[in-house]
């Protein structure tokens, strides 16, 4: 029997998104996604501030790696927009327009 079991553990890629990138995420039980900027990047989670449209308040979402591997975020970043990353996001299907 052994005493140490080494597994592979999903982590978020802290080369990828940092502290201060932009983001845009959507957990699967929220109708329309939000935006806002990651203001703590580590590997088995993200949060990020964003306003909710009321007052002078901001308030902030969690996203735990284990929940971004379960596929229940869709989730959009960028470190100053010239390049958008993107992290499971649904690809729409387009009709054949030329029937």
């Amino acid at each position: 029997m052994a005493l140490i079991i080494t597994e592979p553990v999903a982590t978020f890629d802290l080369s990828q998104i940092k502290r201060g990138d932009l983001i845009w995420a959507k957990h699967k039980s929220w109708d329309e996604g939000k935006a806002g900027f990651v203001t703590s990047a580590k590997s088995e989670q993200l949060i990020a501030q964003y306003h909710p449209g009321i007052g002078n308040v901001t308030n902030h979402f969690i996203i735990p790696v284990s929940e971004a591997v379960a596929e229940d975020w869709e989730i959009r970043w960028s470190e100053d927009m010239s390049e958008v990353h993107e992290y499971n996001i649904p690809v729409e299907e387009v009709e054949d327009e030329s029937e």
